[in-house]
């Protein structure tokens, strides 16, 4: 059995690790994620996106999605290796994990909607989860969070 740490910041549960991309030449590069139970897919931020140089403009849409009271264009990344490090972190042990990611671009162009894009957080939602045969779990009063596998 394998714990993987979360944290409670604000009303969110978070989850910083490492992801890479070798399609997209990204190599380890720390990401903070908040865990969305509300949502079934998992994206990566516009913010995040422009700091991992992923390119989106030119890119096809695969849909749309409503998020944070927005709609954004839903654009299929290729799959992504997570790297979560384990509870006894002191022997710096992780697991990975295999996550597919869409990334959102706005598609408004005012200055409004992008600076809304910009401040939404990445997310890792239920199919990744259940996907990944991890377990939630909550305890809010003691503020412990993690996930288990």
């Amino acid at each position: 059995m394998v714990r993987i740490p979360l944290s409670i910041v604000g009303n969110q549960l978070v989850l910083i690790c490492a992801i890479e991309c070798r399609r997209l030449r990204i190599h380890r590069q720390i990401i903070r994620f908040v865990i969305d139970t509300g949502s079934a897919d998992s994206f990566i931020s516009t913010k995040d996106a422009t700091k991992l140089q992923i390119p989106l403009s030119g890119k096809s849409k695969s849909g749309e999605v409503d998020f944070g009271g927005s709609r954004y264009d839903k654009i299929e990344l290729p799959e992504f290796t997570l790297y979560a490090f384990e509870e006894d972190n002191t022997h710096n042990k992780y697991i990975s994990l295999k996550v597919l990611l869409n990334a959102l671009r706005s598609n408004k162009k005012s200055e409004k909607n992008i600076q809304t894009a910009e401040a939404l957080p990445s997310i890792l939602g239920t199919k990744f989860l259940k996907e990944q045969g991890l377990k939630l779990y909550l305890d809010i009063t003691e503020q412990i969070t993690y996930l288990e596998k």
